[in-house]
């Protein structure tokens, strides 16, 4: 079902809060009476929890998705920035956290899927409405309007009492009286104190709710060894931020923000990790890295599985059934990974690790020790990592082995994130045109590493497979077809990747380059 809602006021009212009784709001309408019976219906309560994903996908998209009861399963509504409103009640009371394909098939799940992309949707924020409905009868006793009045207030994660709402929806053919009214409440100088609304009450509650993007954190007026700290307690911050989703196993994205986090960590330490007391970096190193490599397996299957039906969408010798068994045997594997994980995320060992790293950025960053600024460790780091893949850029050809052009991929892996601590001081507009030229170069080293690597894991599965009980034989002919794919799709990466390095490596990104360092 969908509706749009006309007419929105925002009411400040003299009645407490979630208390107000029939007197109080017919004192507060007055200004009505002057041209319309009011009578006024029971306090209806709600619970009214609002879902989003971890990154808020969803109200980035303009949207705001909310599951309503008040008795029995309730309904899943979704309202867009122009106010319509998408409701679809719900049999059954619905469980959070959900991916897209998990909520209820209909107009609300077809409104939300694409913003959530592969995202799950959870528990943000919670509140609850009282709501009487006043109908606005003319002299001929017909209703031509109804008034909702509603007040609402946060109880989790904040509690905050918001200002009550009123809502005009006219009946059909009574738009004119319905706009009517709202001029009469708009006019009035009483104790209402109308106002045309700016914002719906779930705006409201949850721009109290949703963090402000962070600012960059590094400055100018750093010294290199505190740029350098303020900045890992950023990735710092990210990866602990990703913790309990991946234990929970919210959605794979939560893995994925938190390996990322890991290889900034990493990049930078290596990039500049000098400037910071030896120690630290001895003890924290070595501990990042096992925490990359407690982390890839289980990432490796989510990227197959979340790949695998556009794969099998894609055989043409065989049929996408025939991949059945495959995607069986991943979910296996991945379960028995992820809780090899959640075992490693769990002990005192990682628990220590970030406590450690933490307490020793943040003595660095309070305390931090006289040296280069952080304007000539950037030139100085981001200099030399151009060097480094401009270097192994220019030594690759059509026959070098796949080692050397992987060594490129991690190189310019290490170049992008110093880029981003450290671009923005060097010149922001610059840094982007070069990271889009780096960036050009990273998509085709990833495709080329993809199919090398999905091409030989998917001989390890077939491998494990017979082992564990020979699976039917249109699978292992389904999954050679996949393997051709993949070498296939390495070969036309290699062929690009020829083309890239030379405009890579030509005078227009050199001339940006030397702008950027000068």
């Amino acid at each position: 079902m969908t509706t749009n809602e006309p007419f929105a006021l925002t009411l400040y009212a003299r009645a407490d809060p979630m208390r107000a009784a029939e007197p109080d709001v017919l004192a507060v309408l007055k200004p009505l009476a002057q041209a319309y019976e009011l009578v006024v219906g029971p306090r209806r309560t709600s619970t009214i929890t609002y879902l989003d994903t971890a990154d808020f996908r969803l109200r980035k998209a303009g949207l705001t998705l909310s599951y309503e009861h008040s008795s029995g399963p309730g309904a899943l509504v979704v309202v867009d920035a122009e106010g319509e409103r998408t409701e679809c009640r719900l049999g059954a009371v619905p469980d959070f956290p959900a991916l897209a394909d998990e909520l209820p098939a209909g107009a609300v799940r077809d409104r939300v899927a694409e913003a959530m992309w592969i995202r799950a949707v959870a528990p943000v924020a919670r509140s609850r409405r009282v709501t009487r409905e006043v109908a606005l009868l003319n002299t001929d006793e017909k209703t031509v309007a109804r008034l909702d009045w509603v007040e609402a207030a946060g109880t989790e994660p904040i509690q905050a009492v918001l200002a009550p709402r009123v809502r005009i929806r006219p009946l059909r053919g009574y738009h004119r009286d319905a706009a009517a009214a709202a001029r009469l409440l708009v006019s009035a100088n009483g104790a209402g104190g109308f106002r045309a609304a700016e914002c719906t009450d779930s705006d409201e509650l949850l721009a109290l709710v949703v963090p402000a993007e962070k600012p960059r954190a590094v400055t100018a007026a750093m010294s290199a060894s505190a740029a350098v700290a303020t900045a890992l307690l950023g990735f710092l911050d990210d990866l602990e931020a990703n913790v309990d989703g991946v234990v929970a196993d919210v959605d794979t994205e939560f893995l994925h923000d938190l390996r990322v986090a890991v290889r900034r960590t990493r990049s930078l330490v290596k990039l500049a990790g000098d400037v910071l007391p030896a120690r630290l970096v001895a003890r924290g190193e070595p501990g990042f890295k096992r925490l990359g490599d407690l982390t890839t397996p289980t990432r490796d299957l989510d990227v197959y599985l979340l790949e695998l039906p556009t794969l099998a969408g894609g055989l043409v010798a065989g049929d996408a059934a025939d991949l059945a068994p495959f995607g069986g045997y991943l979910r296996h594997q991945r379960t028995l990974e992820w809780r090899k994980l959640v075992r490693g995320l769990r002990t005192q060992r990682f628990s220590l690790l970030l406590k450690e790293w933490r307490a020793g950025l943040e003595a660095v960053r309070e305390d931090p020790a006289q040296g280069s600024s952080v304007d000539e460790l950037a030139v100085a780091r981001v200099g030399d990592g151009f060097k480094k893949v401009v270097k192994k850029a220019r030594a690759l050809t059509p026959e070098s082995p796949s080692d050397l052009v992987h060594a490129l991929r991690k190189r310019a892996k290490e170049l992008r994130y110093a880029l981003e601590v450290f671009g923005p001081l060097l010149g922001s507009e610059v840094t982007k045109q070069v990271v889009r030229d780096l960036k050009q170069i990273q998509d085709t080293l990833g495709e080329f590493q993809d199919g090398e690597v999905q091409a030989a894991a998917l001989r390890t599965f077939a491998e494990r497979m017979q082992i564990d009980g020979p699976p039917p034989a249109v699978t292992l002919l389904a999954m050679g077809e996949l393997a051709a794919g993949f070498a296939a799709q390495q070969r036309f990466a290699r062929q690009q990747l020829a083309d890239r390095l030379t405009t890579f490596l030509g005078a227009r990104t050199q001339a940006r380059i030397k702008a950027l360092l000068s």
